[in-house]
Parts: structure tokens; C-alpha cells; sequence
């Protein structure tokens, strides 16, 4: 059924007539406004999905992103939780296909693709049946929508990029899970407490990894980590001189910090990063002295993807109670800009800023 000329509210960056914003020029927070009488997006293609959106989180630095601005008036936003309205649905459609995986009603989480300009800061959202799985039934719709970037980051980088096999879940009474013992790799996380670094830790402790998180205090953070898995935990200014025994280093700060993950992951070991300023470090960082002797280490920089498949088996691990999340703080959506401001500052909080629509 299409819902032709519906309309909804949605928060919409507005243009600065002076000089437009794009990533090099960024929109500020006050450049966000909720606008009313958009036109509901309309499904016109195979695996599309209407979800009326529930909760949508606020990533930090996204409206530095080059992808935030290919439309005029763009919608930000990725994360999401919500319910769905409408499938995409002909009479010749085959009944195997995937988006006959989702109807009416059906309560979901989920993602939309980061080399687009978002959307999901809306009453609706149109969203691709591979981005979407049915939402952890033990999670309310705030901490259900700050799963999917953070923990879909973690798992590729640790069970594709890494190449580390994945828990099984179903065995979550195993020797491992049960009493978090490692299996002999190492492990370093650093940015360990921040959103993404939470699940890396969760993550890779239930892979049975010897996991060190490394955050900016030891006192803030160190027993919070022990909490999620970690077996040992340091600061930044002791990573220097610290022995290069690691087989896989996960950063997510970039920096001077990645710089010295070099000497620290061993000379076959896997460096990987998330931050986006580190998109080219593999090539720059070649042709610096602290790389000398470590060409066989894998270094990777990659940029998450959605996965439907994936997000079920962290709806899983989540209604298994294998997971902790943490909302920082819900907003409502008319304070957009504020929960923007809020999601860069440098304070310490556990957890995502979270927007709730509806």
C-alpha cells in the first residue's frame, strides 16, 4: 500500500546561503531544524522496508562526513530502532525472497549504509531489508538503537577483518563464557571505554581473547573494563616501552596512539583502525621509522557495513544477556542540535546520545 502524500516531521540540516556546508565547511548544531509536512518516504524497489522510527542515535562527527551533504536539505542520522510499516511487495515477488523475512508491526534495529547521507532522524525511514534484523527483545528502543554502528564495527573488525572465529552464542554456558578464560592471544583495544571499544572488549572476551583495554584513566575506567572483560588495563602514557606482544591491536582514536601501536602489535600480528582522520595510515605510515621491521603485520582500515545476518547474532548475544549496553542520555527529538553538541563533547559518559521520535 502506498502511502501517497503522507506527510512527517524530520530533523534536516538547512543551508548557509553565505557559504554552503559540507564536510570541510561543517553544518553547526543550530543548522539543525525539525521540519514538518516532509513527504513520507515512498517504497518503490525490491528489499525496501518503511519503519516508523521509535529511537535514532547521534554519532559524533557526522556532520564532518562528506556523505551527510549529497542531498540539499539532507536527513542525518544511521542508527535506528523502530517498527515496521510497509514491505516492498508485488504479486510476482517470490515468497523466498528476503524482504518477506519482515511484516507490518515487526519491531526492528538496524542501519543505513554509511556511504549515504543517512536519514533516520525522521518519523520514518526507508531502509534496505540487508540493513534491518528484529530488535533484542530484552532492550528497550533507546538502547536498542545505539547497538548497530558500535557493535556491527566491533564484530567486523574482530570476527572478518581480524579473522578471529566467532563465539558461539548458543554455547554461552561454555568454560569461556562462564569463567572468561583466554585462549593465549592477545589482545589490545584502545579507546576501550567509548562506544565502539565497549563491544570490542565484550566481544573479544567472549571469543575467548586475552583482551587489555587501554582508555585515558585507569581510576574513570579500569574497573568498568574488568566488569565488560578485560583481563588487564592501561593508560595511554604507558603504552611507551610497553613489550610488542600483541597478535591483533584494535584502535579506535588514531593519532599519535595508532603511531605507536606499531611497536606494540608483533612483526605478523593484525593492526586495525576505525578512525576515520586514519582512513590512509597504512599507506602513510609505511614510510615512517617506527613501521621498520614490521612488514608482515596485516594493517587494515576499513569502514563498517550494515549486515542483517550479523545483527541477529547481536540481537542474540544481547537477549542472551552476553552484552552490555549503555545509553548516556535519551532527548527528545526537537532538541537535535543540543544531542549533537552533547555527542562531541569530550565528557565522560558511558554510552551514546540517543534522539527518541516517537
Amino acid at each position: 500500500m502506498q502511502r501517497t502524500g503522507l506527510t512527517m516531521r524530520a530533523v534536516r540540516i538547512h543551508q548557509n546561503d553565505a557559504a554552503r556546508f559540507q564536510s570541510d565547511n561543517p553544518a553547526p548544531p543550530s543548522a539543525l531544524v525539525l521540519d514538518s509536512n516532509i513527504p513520507v518516504p515512498q517504497i518503490a524497489r525490491n528489499h525496501e522496508v518503511l519503519v516508523r522510527v521509535h529511537a535514532a542515535t547521534v554519532t559524533r562527527d557526522e556532520l564532518t562526513w562528506p556523505e551527510t551533504y549529497k542531498s540539499e536539505c539532507p536527513i542525518p542520522g544511521h542508527d535506528f530502532s523502530g517498527t515496521v510499516v510497509e514491505v516492498y511487495s508485488l504479486d510476482d515477488t517470490p515468497d523466498t525472497d528476503v524482504t518477506r523475512r519482515f511484516n507490518p508491526e515487526d519491531e526492528v534495529y538496524g542501519m543505513t549504509e554509511t556511504a549515504g547521507p543517512g536519514s533516520t532522524w525522521a518519523e520514518y525511514a526507508l531502509v534496505r531489508s540487508h540493513e534491518i534484523a528484529l530488535k533484542p527483545k530484552r532492550l528497550d528502543w533507546a538502547q536498542s538503537a545505539t547497538v548497530p554502528m558500535s557493535a556491527l564495527t566491533a564484530w567486523q573488525a574482530l570476527f572478518v577483518k581480524a579473522g578471529i572465529p566467532s563465539p558461539d552464542l548458543k554455547q554461552s554456558s561454555s568454560k569461556v563464557a562462564q569463567e572468561g578464560q583466554p585462549n593465549g592471544r592477545k589482545i589490545l583495544i584502545t579507546g576501550a571505554s567509548g562506544a565502539v571499544g565497549t563491544f570490542l572488549v565484550q566481544l573479544a572476551a567472549l571469543a575467548g581473547l586475552h583482551v587489555v583495554g587501554c582508555s585515558t584513566s585507569n581510576a574513570r575506567n579500569g574497573e568498568f573494563l574488568r566488569s565488560l572483560g578485560a583481563i588487564e588495563v592501561f593508560e595511554y602514557n604507558e603504552l611507551e616501552g610497553m613489550r610488542g606482544d600483541y597478535d591483533i591491536i584494535i584502535d579506535t582514536v588514531g593519532g599519535t596512539i595508532l603511531e605507536q601501536c606499531w611497536s606494540l602489535v608483533k612483526d605478523d600480528g593484525v593492526l586495525i583502525t576505525i578512525d576515520s582522520s586514519s582512513y590512509d595510515f597504512v599507506e602513510t605510515h609505511r614510510q615512517c621509522s617506527f613501521t621498520t621491521g614490521k612488514d608482515r603485520v596485516t594493517a587494515i582500515f576499513f569502514i563498517v557495513e550494515p549486515s542483517r545476518p550479523q545483527l541477529e547474532q547481536l540481537a542474540m548475544a544481547l537477549d542472551l544477556n552476553l552484552l552490555q549496553v549503555f545509553v548516556a542520555q535519551t532527548l527528545p527529538f526537537e532538541e537535535a542540535g543540543k544531542a549533537y553538541e552533547l555527542a562531541n563533547e569530550r565528557a565522560a559518559r558511558r554510552g551514546k546520545i540517543v534522539l527518541t521520535v516517537v
